[in-house]
């Protein structure tokens, strides 16, 4: 993380605060020192935020300073809210975390006709993963997609028959029952899809894939067209 990029951090966690909060809990949600903090602090200030206390009593910023209320009409933010919800339900712990995160960021830049409309919202999604998947794979099998590595996955099909590949992830899919990754296998030579509660273990390598990833979703695109019946 930059530095600009945890000024910007801090100043939100900062507004999704309503109540003081010490240095020692913003250094550890930041991971740096407490020093760095009060460095940070006081860098926020010369630019012009508004952040009221000091060390040992904690630290507030006062709303409606340096960030615009967004603007998002009712159908849009309750789109917003029903889709991250969905995530925060349905997802791995690190992605239904982010999507926590991600409301209370909304909720932080609304107006205030809006923050009540998210307090009020009726909209719900449901409340139980159908399928568990493990976190750690899940968390991995998302960076591979992000950074573009290949991946060693140990594998146990529908016939309960154990085996190693070696994968490029190109895509992921959430189903009401199942989550899946769309990947090319190099033991069978073709795109194959592979569920996240069948994967027994996922180890990113440090090898980049041999093609861009957008290319390789183009093609993988195109075999399921093919593997489509003609309706007409």
């Amino acid at each position: 993380m930059t530095r600009t990029q945890r000024l910007l951090t801090l100043l939100q966690i900062l507004k999704e605060n309503r109540y003081p909060i010490t240095a020692e809990v913003l250094a550890d949600k930041l991971q740096i020192s407490v020093r760095s903090i009060y460095r940070d602090i006081e860098s926020l200030r010369n630019q012009g935020a508004e952040i009221t206390g000091e060390a040992g009593i904690g630290y507030q910023l006062k709303s409606g300073l340096l960030l615009p209320p967004l603007t998002f009409d009712t159908n849009e933010l309750e789109a917003l809210i029903l889709g991250l919800r969905w995530v925060e339900s349905n997802t791995d712990q690190e992605l239904s975390h982010s999507a926590l995160r991600a409301i209370n960021k909304i909720n932080a830049v609304v107006t205030t006709r809006h923050q009540a409309l998210l307090e009020q919202n009726t909209l719900f999604v449901p409340t139980h993963q159908i399928i568990e998947v493990d976190h750690t794979i899940a968390k991995d099998m998302r960076f591979s997609l992000r950074e573009e590595k290949k991946a060693q996955i140990d594998y146990k099909d529908a016939q309960k028959q154990l085996s190693t590949r070696i994968i490029w992830p190109i895509a992921v899919g959430y189903f009401q029952g199942s989550q899946v990754i769309a990947a090319w296998c190099e033991l069978r030579q073709s795109y194959r899809h592979f569920r996240l509660d069948r994967i027994i273990s996922y180890e990113v390598l440090s090898d980049n894939l041999p093609y861009p990833k957008s290319y390789l979703l183009d093609r993988w695109k195109k075999e399921i067209l093919k593997e489509t019946p003609d309706k007409n």
